[in-house]
C-alpha cells in the first residue's frame, strides 16, 4: 500500500480502462476541513473557479454558471451546506501546488503498481457540493478518477458502448464544445445501470465517456475529481474529433470509431490541424454567468436578466 493509495486487488491492471475501486487516505493531509476549504476559496482567481447550480425550467433541466461576488470562503462554505450549488476549484498545479503534489503523488503510487500504466494531461478540481446537490446524467471527454472525501453520494454508471445512451453524434458535439457535458437521459436506463455508494477515503474511477449521474446522499460533499489522458483516450478523443467535424462541416457521414491503424492516427493528425488553425473557436459554447449568491440569505440565489448576463471567462 502506498502512502496515500490502495487499490483492490486486480484493479490496477484495469486502471485507465475500465472501473476501478480505491482506497484512499487523502483527508489526512488535513486540507480538506473547513478552514482549509475557506482559505482556498478566499485565495482562488475568478478565471479558475466554477460556481454551478442546476434547476428545471419547464421540462428541461439547465446547467446554470454563477459567480460568488465578494463573499467569504466561509461564507461560500455555509452558502453551499445551506443551499442548493457547488463550487468547482480547477487548477491546482497553478493556484494550489500542494494540492496538486499531493494528487501526482497519488496517481504516482497506482502507475507504480501497473507498470502499463500511463496517463498524462492530469487536471485535478476540488468540487464542494450541497447535501441534496445533483448532478444530471453526463458524459466527461477524459478518464475521470473521483477521490471522494467528505460526506456521501451516490453515482450511476452507464454503460459507454450502448449507443441508446451515448450516440456517437452526441459524444462528437460533447468533444467539439457545442454542447454542455448533459445528454439525454431516459430513467429505464437505470435498470442497466450500476450504482455505486462513495464515502470518504474512497474514490472511482471508470470506463473512458461512460455516462453517468451523481446524487449527494449525506452532508457537505467534497471531492476531487481527476481528468486524465491515456494515449487510447487521446486516440478516441481525436477520431470523434474528426468525425464530428467531418459531419457537420463537411458533409460526410463517418462510420468508422477504431481507435487503432493507419485511419485512427490520420484522424488524430487531422484534429490536431483543425484545432491549431481554431477552425472551430467560434462554435464552441459560451459559459454565461446567470446568477449570484444573496449575501442576506445564503440558502438563495440571485438570477440575473439575460440582458444582465456576462460570459465567464475560464484559464
Amino acid at each position: 500500500m502506498g502512502r496515500w493509495t490502495k487499490v483492490e486487488k486486480g484493479g490496477a491492471d484495469n486502471f485507465g480502462k475500465g472501473q476501478v475501486s480505491i482506497q484512499h487516505n487523502l483527508n489526512d493531509s488535513g486540507f480538506f476541513t473547513d478552514d482549509a476549504l475557506a482559505d482556498l476559496i478566499d485565495r482562488y482567481p475568478r478565471e479558475f473557479y466554477m460556481l454551478n447550480t442546476m434547476t428545471k425550467v419547464g421540462e428541461e433541466k439547465v446547467w446554470r454558471s454563477g459567480d460568488k461576488g465578494d463573499l467569504s470562503g466561509k461564507e461560500i462554505i455555509k452558502a453551499i451546506h445551506d443551499g442548493q450549488v457547488w463550487m468547482c476549484l480547477r487548477r491546482f498545479d497553478v493556484v494550489a501546488p500542494e494540492y496538486h503534489k499531493l494528487i501526482d503523488d497519488s496517481f504516482e503510487e497506482l502507475e507504480e503498481g501497473n507498470p502499463n500504466l500511463k496517463t498524462f494531461k492530469r487536471e485535478s478540481s476540488l468540487l464542494i457540493s450541497s447535501p441534496t446537490a445533483r448532478v444530471f446524467y453526463h458524459t466527461d471527454i477524459p478518464f475521470i478518477c473521483l477521490w471522494h472525501l467528505r460526506g456521501k453520494k451516490r453515482v450511476w454508471l452507464y454503460d459507454a458502448e450502448n449507443k441508446t445512451h451515448l450516440p456517437d453524434e452526441t459524444l462528437e458535439g460533447v468533444i467539439l464544445r457545442e454542447t454542455e457535458e448533459e445528454v439525454a437521459y431516459d430513467a429505464e436506463w437505470d435498470k442497466n445501470a450500476q450504482s455505486v455508494l462513495l464515502e470518504p477515503g474512497q474514490a472511482l474511477s471508470w470506463e473512458l465517456n461512460a455516462p453517468h449521474r451523481v446524487d449527494n446522499v449525506e452532508g457537505l460533499n467534497v471531492s476531487i475529481t481527476t481528468e486524465f489522458f491515456t494515449p487510447e483516450a487521446q486516440r478516441k478523443y481525436g477520431v470523434y474529433y474528426t468525425n464530428g467535424y467531418m459531419r457537420r462541416y463537411m458533409g460526410m457521414q463517418p462510420k468508422s470509431t477504431n481507435i487503432d491503424g493507419l485511419g485512427a492516427y490520420a484522424k488524430c493528425a487531422a484534429a490536431l490541424g483543425i484545432k491549431k488553425l481554431g477552425l472551430l473557436k467560434g462554435k464552441e459554447r459560451k459559459m454565461m454567468c446567470s446568477f449570484t449568491m444573496d449575501k442576506n440569505d445564503l440558502t438563495k440565489i440571485v438570477d440575473i436578466p439575460a440582458n444582465e448576463q456576462w460570459e465567464i471567462k475560464q484559464a
